[in-house]
């Protein structure tokens, strides 16, 4: 049951303490003006101040939830001794009328709400009914004593304060934590038994006190004050003592909780790496739209830590299918499903304090109930994996991928629009999209705060000892084997690598440099377009300075901001990416005329220190760039970086067009840079 219906229902419930409660003091107030005469009402309204007076001896302490301490207070003073003097010597309506100005102004010392301060004084006047009437019965049933007075013996007095003092208990946590149990949907008779349990060494020792000053007062009021204010100090700071160690503990279960949320967050970073900054938009996005649902505080504490760990599960699905920049296969997309069972799974291991677990697993469930793992379908999907599936699509949409642009928020909001009633509850998108500047405002404002890391942490590299390290059993020498074998070049591809290497050497201009290179590039890895982009520090951007092949033209002065597109993401991360649709890397303006394109390959050039631009092929006929022909690639990047790097000044030589060397004996212009990449193979075929 969401927050949006048990939040009447505890509301209900609090008015209907409260005119009980209100009733019952106003009964209690036109009783003792009818029936006592002025000398006893001076009596009970010098009550007031002194009650008063002990009440500002108060100990709040944080009431649990389940494994959860909520923010709501447990207030306990030592007034409540007075009151239960107050049954026992003047009877009922007394204790009732003192009670209930107690309740009240204690509330209103620490809550500044009229409706929780009008609850608690109601409930406190319940709660000093319900123990004079107790203490009435044991004297009257048990002693055969009258129900008040000033003369019981002491062992009655001693009974009967203890039964109050039980039943001021019960019926205090009982009326408290029936609301807290409705506010936060809990079960009703077991949370009070538990609380009960919890709450009980705080309030027992009020009736020891009560019977004490009760002794004392059948002597004089100086004895009175001589007994009552000792044991008055002594249960204050043993309470103290009591409430400082349940802090204590509170603080520990709560900072394993964050450790363990920052735990599990360095593992999904180390398998689908995360930002915070999506994390904090998210949170920010989900815990609002929760908010405006009237969702309880657990819930949207359970958003805040799903927006991190909703996607936990994917430390069990292959890097090749998360890193994978086409579509899915059936199979693939079956094993991509797991990630929210797998990470409910994992979820559930840990006892939190907040309902999570559904959150994690059904935040792909769809309003039309073709979604996963269940296929639940409307309200039957919890509605914190309602909100969390909008508020995620829209900031994930949003966010450059390697394999896509990101959309711009008018088309994030179009999207998740058009998705409302089939993908998405539509109250939920109408919420978001309604609330939105307020959000977008929210985020602003973090952002010129520290933001936090999430446990989300750059991963630690090993170190060149550990890299050294081989396994106990030795390394496989088959594999080994294997893999030389994998790399090994042609004679054929070793050749256009040398004449790769010859053709860029020793030209004066960059032009003469890509238009030698991109001739020579044709021969080892066919194309149908080619272009060169070189990264400007002064602008932040990089911008196609050389375009061959089919509608080149149009690519040439194209300029590339870091992650826009794929030649954006390539150069902002230094790696190539491959094989993705080719529309995701031209430019609008000119798409349409290269939407016959099939695939492409994205390279770094790399300079001494950093990336220096993007070589790019585009293919109209492949339907892929293979793992061989990107690692010729990579060693042509590199003779093109070798190429375009500043040159020392030294003797030039010089061939006759009859004399132009050997394919083999040019192995130096390129073999130093290209050794790393392609192994010890290049340099053994062309000296041997």
């Amino acid at each position: 049951m969401d927050g949006v219906t048990r939040r009447p229902q505890s509301q209900s419930y609090q008015w209907a303490v409260t005119g009980a409660g209100l009733a019952l003091w106003l009964a209690a107030f036109v009783w003792l003006a009818a029936h006592y005469g002025w000398h006893e009402q001076l009596m009970f309204i010098a009550f007031v101040p002194a009650i008063i007076l002990a009440s500002m001896f108060v100990q709040h302490f944080r009431m649990p939830m389940g494994l959860k301490f909520t923010h709501e207070r447990l207030t306990f003073t030592l007034s409540d001794a007075i009151v239960l003097l107050a049954a026992c010597w003047y009877g009922l309506a007394p204790a009732v009328f003192i009670a209930g100005i107690e309740g009240f102004t204690t509330s209103r010392r620490t809550v500044r709400r009229l409706s929780s301060n009008l609850f608690s004084g109601g409930m406190m006047a319940l709660t000093a009914a319900a123990a004079a009437l107790s203490l009435s019965a044991v004297f009257r049933y048990g002693f055969n004593q009258p129900g008040t007075g000033a003369h019981h013996p002491a062992l009655a007095v001693a009974v009967a304060m203890l039964v109050a003092s039980l039943a001021h208990n019960v019926t205090n946590v009982a009326l408290l934590f029936t609301l807290l149990a409705l506010r936060h949907g809990q079960p009703v008779v077991r949370g009070c038994l538990e609380k009960l349990r919890w709450a009980a060494p705080m309030f027992f020792p009020v009736g020891t006190a009560a019977t004490l000053m009760y002794l004392a007062r059948q002597y004089d009021l100086i004895f009175l004050l001589v007994i009552g204010a000792p044991v008055f100090f002594a249960i204050h700071f043993g309470h103290k003592r009591y409430r400082d160690s349940v802090d204590n503990r509170i603080q520990f279960m709560e900072k394993a909780h964050r450790e363990t949320i920052e735990a599990l967050a360095v593992a999904i970073n180390a398998k689908d790496q995360v930002t915070h900054e999506h994390v904090l938009r998210v949170q920010i996005y989900a815990a609002g739209v929760a908010r405006l649902l009237g969702c309880a505080a657990e819930e949207v504490e359970a958003l805040k830590a799903g927006a991190l760990l909703h996607d936990i599960g994917k430390i069990a699905v292959p890097d090749y299918i998360l890193k994978k920049p086409g579509k899915l296969t059936a199979a693939e997309f079956d094993k991509m499903k797991l990630h929210t069972v797998v990470g409910a799974q994992i979820l559930s291991r840990v006892e939190f304090p907040y309902p999570v677990v559904p959150v994690v697993r059904h935040h792909h469930e769809r309003w039309d109930g073709r979604g996963y793992p269940d296929g639940l379908n409307g309200e039957v999907i919890p509605l914190t994996a309602r909100i969390l599936s909008v508020v995620d699509c829209f900031d994930a949409v949003r966010e450059d991928r390697q394999y896509r642009r990101g959309l711009t928020r008018e088309e994030a909001i179009a999207l998740i629009m058009e998705g409302a009633g089939t993908q998405y509850d539509p109250r939920v998108v109408g919420m978001f999209v309604t609330h939105l500047p307020e959000f977008e405002a929210e985020i602003k404002a973090q952002r010129q705060l520290p933001l936090p890391t999430f446990g989300i942490e750059q991963l630690e590299e090993l170190s060149e000892a550990a890299r050294e390290v081989a396994p106990a059993a030795g390394l496989s020498e088959r594999t080994e084997a294997k893999e030389a074998a994998d790399h090994k070049l042609s004679e054929r591809e070793l050749q256009q690598l040398a004449l790769l290497a010859h053709a860029v050497e020793g030209l004066a201009t960059r032009d003469e440099i890509f238009a030698a290179f991109t001739k020579e590039l044709r021969a080892l890895v066919a194309y149908d377009t080619c272009a060169v982009a070189l990264a400007r520090a002064e602008q932040g951007d990089a911008i196609v300075v050389h375009a061959d092949g089919l509608h080149g033209a149009l690519l040439r002065e194209q300029t590339f901001a870091p992650g826009d597109g794929i030649t954006g993401w390539v150069l902002t991360n230094g790696r190539t990416f491959a094989n993705t649709d080719p529309k995701l890397d031209f430019p609008p303006a000119v798409a349409a005329q290269f939407a016959a394109y099939r695939t492409l390959v994205v390279l770094p050039i790399t300079g001494a220190r950093d990336t220096i631009g993007t070589l790019g092929l585009y293919s109209q006929t492949l339907a892929a760039y293979n793992d061989r022909q990107q690692r010729l690639l990579e060693a042509a990047t590199m003779i093109l970086a070798t190429a375009l790097a500043p040159k020392p000044i030294r003797a030039e030589v010089e061939y006759a067009p009859e004399s132009r060397p050997e394919p083999a004996t040019l192995a130096p212009v390129f073999n130093d840079t290209t050794a790393n990449l392609l192994g010890t193979t290049i340099e053994s075929d062309l000296t041997h």
